[in-house]
């Protein structure tokens, strides 16, 4: 490991010290505008990471040379950005200072991550700043109701989705630090499905422990409660990095969608979103006995799953429970305040959910809608022991009697359209609904 990644460390937890400056959360009350942001995630059932990404930052060469102004505010790179179109050009420091962001609002990773974990910090979330060796930087925000640590890309536009880079974006991770006030921490097995692909790529391994070893020994100082606290934690935490390595499997992750394609193509962080085989999720009945229910809330990305009438078991995002899919993902359109899942790109798409039951199924209602422009065609069918039927869900809750008698079945949705253009993945829509709206257009009832 080179001594600039050793420096890094060092860089990044005088960094965050920033975010704790009496004067930057003044400025972040001041500038923010946080009514318009909590308004817009109460209206959208998202969190206040995706809307910054809508409402807050923007998206942004060749190296030109910094002026003293632009080395006060800590940016000690410029790049010059031209239109490949009309040829104009525009300047583009890099700004490090979380207080100089505030005003620019504008940037890449390094900018977007630096200056939401800061405005999170500022509001009181206790987040901290995920450094990737691989040159990608992010957040994660302390959930008290998940107890846990949740990933959050605000540039990306990714909330709890930790896997997307290594599935999605094809890279080969290394190290992934975190820093806060309180504390460094090792957090790169959170990241990664394949520990054992990792590990040799962390050279210099027992240096970079040591060098986080003493920073935490160091550089923090805490009262008894807060280190035993911090200690219980970190140890829960580590616990649950080592123990879930398969949470991910079956799914598809898209590849980067921020920058301009060339540029993304020359990093290799495109990915695919390429046919996904069959043997990701199953949506199992479990131990009910009478009845059992799941439904899926496109709003808030989630599903609702109820076994003998009790309480609801909520499971996100949508793709954790998807048995197989090629090239769809969710979309949510701001600007118009509705969200549905669509084809990723103009080609053909399919998804597929499979539930196995511990009983034989008395009776079945499903109910899967589904939303069509110009051209667009969607297509439902039903599995049965390898026969496969047509049918149409669309205009009302359909009893499927061929279920009766039956424990497993699946249902898949093929969407397509015969246009080429860019825009025509909009032409096919499953579970159109209004952003603020708890509605569950998907539904499956099932008796035993």
């Amino acid at each position: 490991m080179s001594a600039g990644f050793i420096h890094s460390i060092d860089a990044n937890r005088v960094h965050v010290l920033e975010y704790e400056k009496r004067e930057f959360r003044d400025k972040v009350l001041r500038v923010v505008p946080l009514k318009r942001l909590n308004d817009a995630a109460l209206n959208s059932g998202a969190t206040n990471g995706l809307t910054f990404h809508e409402y807050f930052m923007k998206e942004s060469g060749e190296p030109l040379q910094p002026t003293p102004e632009d080395l006060s505010a800590g940016a000690t790179r410029v790049e010059n950005h031209q239109c490949t179109i009309c040829g104009a050009s525009q300047r583009f420091p890099r700004y490090n200072s979380p207080s100089k962001l505030l005003e620019t609002r504008e940037g890449r990773c390094g900018e977007w991550a630096n200056c939401f974990t800061g405005i999170c910090r500022a509001l009181g979330y206790d987040a901290r700043y995920i450094y990737d060796a691989t040159d990608h930087v992010w957040t994660e925000i302390f959930s008290p109701h998940l107890d846990r640590w949740v990933h959050v890309d605000s540039c990306e536009n990714a909330w709890d989705r930790p896997l997307m880079y290594e599935q999605g974006w094809k890279k080969q991770l290394s190290y992934v630090i975190a820093f806060s006030k309180d504390e460094v921490v090792d957090v790169s097995y959170r990241y990664t499905l394949n520990p054992s692909e990792i590990k040799p790529r962390r050279v210099e391994e027992t240096a970079v422990q040591n060098k986080i070893a003493n920073c935490n020994r160091l550089n923090f100082r805490h009262s008894p409660d807060k280190q035993h606290f911090l200690t219980k934690r970190l140890a829960k935490e580590m616990t649950a990095m080592l123990l879930k390595h398969n949470l991910g499997s079956g799914k598809v992750y898209a590849g980067r969608e921020s920058g301009s394609l060339d540029w993304r193509q020359s990093r290799g962080e495109g990915g695919t979103m390429s046919h996904q085989e069959e043997g990701g999720a199953v949506i199992k009945s479990g131990d009910a006995t009478h009845s059992f229910s799941v439904r899926y809330c496109p709003a808030g990305d989630k599903y609702l799953i109820s076994r003998d009438g009790g309480p609801d078991q909520v499971l996100a995002p949508f793709d954790s429970l998807v048995f197989k899919n090629e090239n769809v993902v969710r979309k949510a359109e701001y600007d118009w305040n509705m969200v549905y899942l669509a084809r990723a790109n103009s080609s053909k798409s399919s998804i597929k959910w499979r539930v196995e039951c511990s009983k034989p199924i008395k009776s079945a209602l499903i109910t899967m809608l589904h939303t069509t422009y110009h051209e667009g065609q969607v297509s439902w069918s039903c599995d049965l022991d390898g026969e496969t039927s047509s049918f149409q869900p669309q205009f009302s809750d359909i009893d499927l009697s061929k279920l009766e008698g039956c424990c497993t079945f699946s249902i898949t949705a093929k969407m397509s359209s015969p246009g080429t253009q860019e825009n025509c993945w909009q032409h096919t829509q499953l579970f159109r609904t209004d952003l603020g709206r708890e509605e569950t257009p998907f539904q499956i009832d099932l008796t035993f």
